[in-house]
């Protein structure tokens, strides 16, 4: 997979990288050395470090004009010294690691570590990792500059060889949002630390959102809230059901999203609920579609259910503007916080009879 950022090429580091890699490591080594910094030695990293960075498939590689001129490992198979500090990460879901990271002598000063930074950020989100965490030494002013200058937040220290104490950091990553074809309306995918908005519109809308969302009672904090996020971010993105969140501009509208996903029959069901205050502008049938399209093309799904209780006449109408099609209704399908049992009417859709 490639990045294209002109003139740059940001790729995954082939074994014909491998000389000018470890070039580009001796330079790095050498500036150290000039610096009097002790963040690697002379044994680390080695270019078996290199070789087997690219056996596993984590190194990466920045190219202008066909030439390598930034290195780095972008690793997902998690760093054991971060255990040392696991209390004061924000969370124990999976994350991107980048180690290694190393700029030829004449890209220095260009902005191309923080480029590689950034790539490593797009290669996280097709992931759907959102977690970014990395460590340096004290004494390494530049990559401490780039941390700060990314907005990372510092949690601790590890140690590495030789008992060598390093500083720690992490941030999230926001997904991408993407618009809906609402003016000022956005959808992206919810993240572990959008549990705190989440759980405040919910608490805000009690008694609106009650009538007709069971689970709203239930949900009596913020760590309620990360307990519903967390089994759904700590699933593999191409198995996971994910939660979205509807905003205009960077305030939460509303959540969508997957449930009792059938991968086996390429099926699945669709959810969501909406803020009073942005009721009737369309928002959720568009965000629907959205979702539509995402699944039928992105998950290779065939059917998509709806199922909506038969008063609740807004949600109903939401899958009749989208060309589902009443399947039947299920007789006291759900009981509601009232204590009341009510009938819940079941739409489908086809990927066939899909609308773009």
């Amino acid at each position: 997979m490639e990045y294209s950022d002109n003139p740059n090429i940001f790729r995954k580091a082939e074994e014909t990288d491998t000389e000018r890699i470890w070039q580009i490591i001796e330079q790095a080594k050498a500036q150290m050395r000039r610096l009097g910094s002790q963040q690697w030695d002379e044994n680390y990293p080695s270019i078996e470090n290199i070789r087997q960075d690219i056996r596993d498939g984590n190194g990466y590689v920045i190219c202008r004009e066909n030439r390598v001129v930034a290195y780095g490992v972008v690793s997902f198979d998690g760093e054991p010294v971060y255990e040392q500090i696991k209390d004061k990460w924000s969370n124990d879901l999976p994350y991107l690691i980048v180690h290694r990271l190393a700029i030829a002598d004449e890209m220095k000063r260009q902005g191309m570590a923080k480029q590689f930074m950034l790539q490593a950020e797009e290669v996280s989100r097709r992931k759907g990792i959102y977690n970014f965490r990395v460590d340096t030494k004290y004494d390494n002013a530049y990559m401490l500059r780039l941390i700060d200058s990314l907005g990372f937040n510092y949690c601790g220290e590890v140690y590495y060889r030789n008992n060598s104490a390093r500083k720690a950091f992490e941030k999230t990553l926001r997904p991408h949002s993407n618009p809906i074809g609402v003016p000022g309306y956005t959808i992206r995918e919810a993240t572990y630390e959008d549990a705190g908005i989440i759980f405040e519109a919910i608490d805000k809308n009690r008694d609106d959102l009650r009538t007709w969302l069971p689970f709203v009672d239930s949900l009596q904090s913020v760590a309620d809230e990360q307990q519903f996020l967390h089994p759904i971010l700590a699933t593999p993105y191409e198995k996971r059901d994910p939660v979205f969140i509807l905003e205009h501009d960077t305030d939460i509208c509303g959540l969508a999203g997957f449930h009792f996903s059938d991968p086996s029959n390429h099926r699945t069901e669709i959810g969501y609920w909406l803020l009073p205050a942005y009721r009737g502008k369309g928002i959720v049938t568009n965000a629907v579609h959205f979702l539509c399209q995402w699944a039928f093309h992105e998950r290779n799904i065939n059917r998509i259910q709806i199922r909506c209780a038969v008063d609740n006449h807004p949600s109903n109408a939401i899958p009749k503007r989208l060309g589902f099609t009443l399947e039947g209704t299920e007789r006291e399908g759900e009981l509601l916080l009232s204590g009341e049992y009510t009938d819940i009417n079941i739409y489908s859709l086809l990927k066939n009879d899909f609308k773009q």
